[in-house]
């Protein structure tokens, strides 16, 4: 996506999707990388957004992926504040590298919001600044993975507006985790549009991929909205690996 600058205030708010794992190296960056260039491909204007990474820096970080999917330089230390506002070189939860004893001590001090404020600050500039139809945010992790000031991931969620969409790791174990990520969800309040799957290595022999999609669909009712096959960093994925009204689907008014 060229990068263009507008100030226009009749612009309409973004709507804003939270990618949220069902496990660490669950494949959330490459499904964002990959909803980012399908968005681009069906004329959505689409920025990505993650508001606490942890892990060394570098042209391989999250961060900069997300960057190069968008079309946006990923070599600026600026785009890399703005998209991540919140960055930790430990690779740890956000919330561990963060502060540590916040979850570790018997008497902890209260949580601090003043992390999440920040990122909500980050977010609202780089939308102001790109104007995009949806922003993509990628979480950190799970669901219940601490996050900076002694705060939890479902809090952040809430405060960022967004809609969750659940990415799992397609293969052995996957019904579970994803299960019990819809219902912690559900049970928050927090209603996910529907789930995608992504193969996190080559190609193997797992009979439980073929069944994994209809299996949580029929156990919750939540659609799946696409399978991302296996694709080295930054290659583009195939152009049919979601459902074909997934941004229909993504783009639709929320409902209560």
């Amino acid at each position: 996506m060229p990068e263009r600058i507008t100030e226009d205030p009749s612009a309409c708010a973004p709507r804003r999707l939270f990618l949220v794992g069902t496990d660490t190296d669950c494949g959330k960056t490459a499904v964002t990388c990959a909803l980012l260039r399908s968005a681009a491909a069906a004329g959505l204007a689409a920025i990505p957004f993650k508001p606490a990474a942890s892990g060394p820096a570098g042209t391989g970080s999250d961060p900069a992926r997300l960057l190069r999917a968008a079309g946006l330089p990923d070599d600026a230390l600026a785009m890399i504040a703005m998209i991540a506002p919140l960055r930790y070189e430990p690779p740890l939860a956000p919330g561990v590298a963060d502060d540590r004893d916040r979850f570790l001590l018997d008497s902890p001090p209260p949580p601090s919001r003043r992390p999440l404020e920040l990122a909500r600050a980050a977010l609202a500039r780089a939308e102001r600044r790109y104007r995009p139809a949806v922003t993509l945010i990628e979480g950190a992790g799970g669901l219940h993975v601490p996050m900076p000031g002694g705060t939890w991931l479902p809090e952040w969620i809430t405060a960022l507006a967004a809609t969750p969409v659940i990415v799992g790791r397609l293969g052995l174990g996957t019904i579970n985790h994803t299960l019990l990520t819809i219902d912690a969800l559900r049970q928050r309040g927090l209603t996910p549009a529907g789930f995608l799957l992504s193969r996190t290595r080559p190609a193997e022999d797992d009979r439980s991929c073929e069944d994994n999609p209809t299996i949580i669909t029929r156990a919750r009712g939540l659609p799946c909205l696409g399978v991302l096959p296996y694709t080295p960093e930054d290659a583009p994925a195939p152009r049919d690996w979601h459902h074909p009204e997934l941004w229909p689907r993504l783009m639709a008014p929320r409902t209560a």
